[in-house]
């Protein structure tokens, strides 16, 4: 079950209301991480989980703070005993309290004292004694330390904050100084780890504040100059991608880096024409797909799209022309294919007239054997697979050049498909039409 940490804690201090002081500081640390939330079924549920984790952190917070001035109240009745155990239990929880360890060093340095109240302003006036020794020992770290110990044990202490001010001062002007050290030999991120020190010790230290929006400035301009530099290398190693990466990253920090942008737009050109270019080879190749993603990748890079459009035009005008002429070729091979067969059917029947009429005459049949065997048939030479299937490659090919217009090229294939196959009529046909062209004056 969901449980709200506010209400949990206006419940917990209703029950605390009428205890003893010792009871309520005891229940007052109640574990926290032992109120569950149930399992988490959804993303609304994580959101929730997410909104109780801060509210329990700032909870928590709150929570010390009242213990710890609970602890000090203590300390100041000279109850050492209470303060050491509430700030032991602070710590526990956050053993990054500063104040709660410095009230429990007191609680324990005063423990058993049988004068609590002068051996707390004697334990203040010790340490205001040993942090002004450190002071004039020039050990401003220590001296700060000590005066802060006071200040805290004794917030109405004006001598000791008069001194932990000046002791900060003077630690500002340090680290003020290192950092300038730093700034002087262009070590920027040393200088702001000088000066960042420096404006938590005195955040009102002369033109500190303004030293540091000036080095952070000169800082991300460094680091933009470097990425600058990078994505140009990348460049020279034609990683183009990667260039404009860094690029665009430089522009999300700096939109108005005309310099940048325009490097971007000079590395976008040149890409978007390197595939337009090489689409084109690809459409010279008939690698028209291809060549249309080519162009189609072009725009992504800032080409023209209407230029872009009318080369993928282009590009799919050619496939339709392709599939036309591939059709175009398989109906003449299937017309080519009938007519072989009624040719060997109209031979066969020539043939079986002519036994018939060897079976009538055999004189007749004798002589025709005889002119048959002294004057044989011309027999052609026979083309292999492997040529007919050149010839109609380059008879195809030439398809697709005729209907661009190219003549002298599909002249060219149609000469090939010849070569490899002289039975090629397709592509002797197609060799007629041109020269009718030709004759014309069409070129």
């Amino acid at each position: 079950m969901r449980v709200h940490l506010v209400t949990l804690c206006l419940f917990l201090s209703s029950a605390l209301y009428g205890q003893s002081d010792d009871q309520k500081m005891k229940d007052l640390f109640l574990n926290l991480s032992q109120v569950t939330l149930g399992p988490v079924n959804s993303g609304e549920e994580k959101k929730a989980i997410d909104t109780v984790d801060l509210e329990q952190s700032q909870i928590t917070r709150s929570m010390l703070k009242d213990v710890y001035h609970n602890a000090y109240d203590l300390y100041k009745k000279g109850d050492f005993v209470g303060a050491k155990r509430l700030t032991s239990q602070i710590l526990a929880i956050d053993p990054d309290y500063q104040d709660a360890q410095i009230l429990q060093n007191a609680s324990i340095d005063l423990k058993g004292s049988p004068k609590p109240l002068f051996a707390e302003h004697k334990l203040a006036v010790d340490k205001f004694d040993e942090g002004m020794e450190f002071y004039r020992e020039g050990r401003l770290v220590d001296a700060e330390s000590r005066f802060k110990e006071v200040v805290q044990l004794s917030p109405y202490n004006l001598k000791a904050k008069f001194w932990l001010k000046k002791c900060r001062f003077k630690l500002a002007h340090e680290h003020f100084v290192r950092g300038r050290i730093f700034y002087q030999k262009r070590e920027y991120k040393e200088a702001l780890d000088q000066w960042y020190s420096a404006l938590v010790l005195n955040p009102r230290y002369p033109h500190l504040q303004e030293a540091i929006q000036r080095v952070e400035m000169q800082q991300k301009n460094r680091d933009m100059n470097k990425k600058l530099e990078a994505a140009l290398s990348l460049y020279g190693e034609g990683q183009t991608d990667e260039a404009l990466k860094i690029l665009d990253q430089i522009l999300a920090y700096e939109p108005s880096n005309n310099k940048v942008r325009s490097l971007m737009g000079q590395i976008r050109s040149e890409v978007a024409n390197q595939h337009v270019v090489a689409g084109r080879d690809l459409y010279r190749q008939g690698h028209f797909n291809q060549a249309i993603a080519q162009w189609k990748r072009a725009t992504d890079y800032g080409y023209d799209t209407e230029s872009a459009d009318q080369l993928i035009a282009q590009a799919k005008d050619a496939i339709v022309n392709r599939r036309k002429a591939l059709k175009a070729e398989e109906e003449a091979a299937r017309k080519r294919k009938e007519e072989e067969i009624v040719a060997a059917k109209k031979k066969a029947e020539e043939k079986k007239k002519q036994k018939q009429t060897a079976q009538t005459s055999s004189v007749s049949s004798s002589t025709q054997t005889a002119q048959n065997t002294s004057a044989p048939p011309l027999q052609t030479a026979q083309v292999s697979e492997e040529d007919k299937k050149a010839s109609k490659q380059h008879y195809l090919l030439g398809i697709e050049y005729y209907m661009n217009h190219n003549y002298e090229q599909a002249k060219n294939e149609w000469i090939l498909a010849k070569k490899y196959n002289p039975e090629n009529s397709d592509a002797a046909a197609g060799l007629e039409k041109i020269d009718q062209i030709y004759n014309k004056g069409g070129l």
